[in-house]
């Protein structure tokens, strides 16, 4: 009989032996009666056998972890209740910190006494130490992105007071240009004329530049709010302050987007559609310009895709064309500031969608872009309105 449990005994260390994760168990004043191979090595010990009758103070973890080991246990015993998978370090014989998932129950006697407890532990230390460089990194990148934050405030503010400020000595350079026309217009050659042109057209092209200048710096006030607004009516709205254009142009509108409503700020979706049909007609060369909206439904978004028959842009010049201030085409042949574009791309990212455009064949561009479908608060059907 003794022979057979002594056997017993051999069978179940060797399963203990073999399991993956470290294993012990304690009597109920904490001291240790029996571990397997990956604790007693982890402790600093040859063999199982010889951690018998030791503490954790007798172990190579730090005095501070030794009380708290203690007080699991003692909370564990006293309670009668498990403590499953909470983490905690561990100091081993090398002196390198260890993280651990740790269950604890207690041990009871026939009789339902509590007489120790069974512990166990995986080493979750690399998945740990990961967990930990991402939360610093986060930390890091907030850090960053606050500072980015600040740099940016006090860019826009930067510009538009400086914009704001340059308006009224430009006004008072128009002004006195006008006079000087006026008075002295009769006297100047044909050379001093050219001169006066060119003078007059760099002040309404700076004029000009400053007001998109204050229009992008102003994008992203916090005073400007989102609400449920018709897509119909913002496209009647555009159309009727583009009507005089269109008319003289003779252009020809296709839509294909129904009328939903859709949770975003009005004028700012507005000044987007109004900067992407403008580039459609003055970008154009064709005896009747064409320009349509479609809208698809795929996924968690809505994709517009404004097209023209225009001059067309290739799409290698994708992320060119939507910084401030670059161009494709000289001013001599189609004059512009080089902001509609950037303006354009700021409003969607203030919205949480994308920009791209994609060349039409034989010729003209298509400006996709993208609004979350959670903006929407209805389901659209899909119909076709021509003007």
């Amino acid at each position: 009989m003794k022979a057979e449990l002594l056997q017993r005994e051999k069978l179940l260390q060797l399963v203990l032996d073999n399991i993956p994760s470290y294993v012990f168990w304690k009597d109920r004043h904490s001291v240790y009666m029996g571990c397997n191979q990956n604790f007693a090595t982890s402790a600093g010990f040859e063999s199982p056998t010889d951690i018998i009758g030791k503490t954790d103070f007798d172990m190579p973890w730090s005095k501070e972890e030794s009380l708290f080991f203690r007080k699991v246990d003692k909370a564990v015993m006293d309670s009668g209740q498990a403590q499953i998978n909470f983490e905690e370090p561990q100091t081993i014989k090398d002196g390198s910190m260890r993280w651990l998932r740790t269950s604890k129950i207690p041990l009871f006697d026939a009789a339902g006494k509590v007489i120790g407890i069974l512990g166990a532990y995986e080493d979750i230390t690399e998945r740990k130490l990961m967990e930990l460089q991402l939360i610093e990194r986060n930390k890091m990148l907030e850090h960053v992105n606050r500072k980015l934050e600040i740099a940016n405030v006090d860019l826009e503010q930067f510009a538009y007071a400086t914009s704001h400020d340059l308006q009224e000595p430009l006004r008072m350079i128009g002004g006195f240009i006008g006079l000087f026309e006026m008075k002295y217009a009769k006297v100047l050659d044909e050379e001093g004329k050219e001169y006066l042109h060119f003078i007059k057209d760099g002040a309404a092209r700076m004029s000009k530049l400053i007001r998109q200048i204050l229009t992008y710096s102003k994008l992203e006030e916090s005073e400007v709010q989102f609400q449920n607004t018709s897509i119909q009516d913002l496209l009647d709205e555009v159309f009727h302050d583009l009507q005089t254009l269109i008319v003289e142009k003779q252009v020809k509108i296709a839509l294909t987007v129904p009328d939903f409503q859709i949770y975003c700020q009005p004028e700012r979706i507005k000044m987007l559609f109004s900067n992407l049909i403008i580039n459609g007609i003055k970008f154009n060369e064709s005896r009747v310009p064409e320009v349509s909206l479609q809208l698809e439904d795929k996924n968690n978004e809505w994709i517009f895709t404004l097209s023209d028959n225009g001059i067309g842009i290739d799409a290698e010049f994708q992320d060119y064309i939507f910084k401030p201030f670059k161009r494709l085409n000289t001013r001599q042949k189609f004059p512009g500031s080089g902001v509609g574009l950037s303006i354009c791309k700021r409003i969607i990212n203030l919205h949480g969608g994308n920009i791209w455009i994609s060349s039409n064949q034989p010729k003209g561009t298509s400006f996709h872009f993208t609004l979350p479908k959670e903006l929407s608060t209805d389901t659209p059907t899909l119909e076709t309105k021509t003007e």
